[in-house]
């Protein structure tokens, strides 16, 4: 991560043109990078600021940093005191107008939400302030992730912008944020932060640090703001940002909500609000990985809480890192932990796990049982909350369990019924027809006789909640409420007990229910 400060990125348009000119130029190669962000609420009016040239100074890396008072006053101590840092070295200036006037005032009547927020950037805060420092990026920036996504990684806007700084699919792309089955790079926040900090170099350039306006560009998108200072220009109005009338409200409001959060982080005390103390020292180290791990191992191995493990890298949509080379971010004094042997074992039981698609018909349950697994580990490895099983979703499975238990004499078996027929076996235990000829080496036309058995999946993993159990029925009980009750889905209950979706309950009768 860089600690070191570079030249400011205050790229100039040429001056043999005009500068509005210039940017209409610009416009066809540029607005394909369109923005996503997830916003909040508010308007007004705005007087203008004409468009002004960076002067901030250059900055000084971070450990202790402290402000010397005016006239002989103390410098405040900020060792322990990060947003106090950061706020006491704001440079833009605030703009005195109505629509920054009603943010301030929405926002200073949640104290408790503003603490919660400041809390939740704890583990990212520093190495954001050290990436905006090295791109000589305003440190009022770090404030954009509570507008954006209130600093929840996992944020999803209805345009299915994602990730704390909220970048939609096609603008994550061309900053370089990849995703797969197992990775969403905008969810990741080292590399997230990395394509922001890019975009927001890109967009002072463009607009020659006037900042309300290249900041309500990386929302509503830079060919939205040029358009509606082209259409300014042709009328003769006003090209500064509080001018613009030809753009949506939420880009509108946006820069207020940026300008009235640097105003209440500049004085937290007057608004009755206590930001959460975060020491002013790196607190994250990066982890090579070279090859797919098990986070879930890699975080028994360490001795790391498995959820603190997942929000320090909330770009990883599984248990499973997959293939392709990443980083993982972990606590500094963890580091050590993370060494080769530790990561060579995770390796190895992260190649226990393939992927499976589900198909029309599938439930957690009979995926979990035809590879040996059990709904609570298959929840778990794919960091699912519930077990609705949709037709196209991909999980992850175990592979090899099935094989090695037939190889120990440890597999399921289903003893064969008179008339039955391996079709019909492989509807009721949900394994596919070309999955039981091969566990069972049959041929395409196997004869079946009643009382042989059947290969049907590996033994089930030890689960509390795996194997179904009875649940008298009470009155006012409907499946539906009972789906709810027990994490399974209609579908499931009705299977297990061979009934209709529309079955009517009565008092009394027994269900199998399989909860996950």
């Amino acid at each position: 991560m860089p600690s070191h400060s570079l030249p400011a990125l205050t790229t100039r348009l040429p001056t043999q043109l005009p500068t509005r000119l210039l940017r209409g130029l610009l416009l066809p190669a540029l607005v394909l990078l369109l923005h996503g962000c997830a916003a909040l609420v508010p308007p007004a009016d705005r007087d203008g600021s004409e468009a002004r040239e960076s002067s901030r100074p250059g900055f000084s890396t971070l450990p202790a940093i402290s402000r010397q008072g005016g006239d002989g006053e103390p410098a405040t101590d900020h060792r322990h005191d990060l947003w106090g840092a950061v706020a006491s070295r704001f440079t833009l200036p605030i703009p005195d107008n109505a629509r920054v006037d009603a943010e301030i005032r929405r926002y200073a009547r949640h104290p408790e939400y503003l603490r919660e927020v400041s809390q939740r950037a704890e583990p990212y805060l520093y190495m954001i302030v050290e990436k905006l420092e090295a791109a000589n990026l305003p440190l009022e920036l770090t404030l954009l992730p509570i507008v954006e996504s209130a600093y929840l990684p996992q944020a999803l806007s209805s345009s299915s912008a994602a990730g704390i700084w909220q970048f939609i699919p096609s603008t994550g792309t061309y900053f370089g944020l990849d995703r797969d089955a197992f990775y969403d790079g905008r969810r990741d926040i080292e590399a997230s932060t990395d394509a922001a900090v890019t975009y927001f170099s890109q967009l002072r350039g463009m607009f020659d640090d006037d900042w309300p306006t290249v900041i309500a560009a990386y929302n509503g998108g830079q060919g939205t703001l040029l358009n509606a200072i082209r259409e300014n220009e042709q009328r003769g109005r006003p090209t500064d940002f509080w001018s613009l009338k030809q753009i949506r409200k939420e880009t509108q409001d946006y820069p207020a909500r940026l300008f009235a959060l640097v105003r209440i982080f500049s004085e937290p005390e007057k608004y009755g609000f206590t930001p959460h103390a975060i020491e002013n020292r790196p607190a994250l180290a990066q982890v090579e990985l070279d090859r797919s791990v098990s986070l879930v191992k890699l975080a028994d191995l360490t001795g790391m809480d498995h959820d603190e493990l997942y929000r320090l890298n909330p770009g990883f949509g599984r248990s499973i890192t997959g293939d392709t080379p990443r980083q993982l971010l972990v606590p500094r004094e963890a580091r050590g932990r993370f060494d080769v042997d530790t990561l060579n074992s995770a390796a190895s039981a992260a190649e226990d796990w393939q992927r499976y698609t589900f198909v029309r018909g599938d439930s957690f349950y009979r995926v979990a049982q035809r590879y040996g697994s059990s709904v609570d580990e298959l929840l778990a490895i794919n960091r699912r909350q519930d077990a609705v099983a949709r037709p196209g979703q991909v999980i992850l499975v175990p592979t090899g369990r099935v094989d090695r238990a037939i190889a120990s004499g440890n597999a399921r078996t289903h003893t064969v019924q008179p008339g039955e027929s391996l079709w019909a076996i492989s509807r009721q235990h949900g394994v596919k027809l070309a999955e039981l000829r091969r566990m069972n080496a049959y041929g395409d036309n196997p004869v079946l006789r009643p009382g042989d058995k059947v290969i049907i999946g590996a033994t089930m993993a030890s689960d509390d909640q795996g194997a179904p159990s009875k649940y008298v029925v009470q009155p006012g009980d409907t499946l539906w409420q009972l789906a709810q009750r027990f994490s399974t889905t209609v579908e499931e209950l009705t299977a297990l007990n061979r009934i209709g979706p529309d079955a009517a309950l009565k008092p009394g009768q027994e269900l199998r229910v399989a909860s996950n």
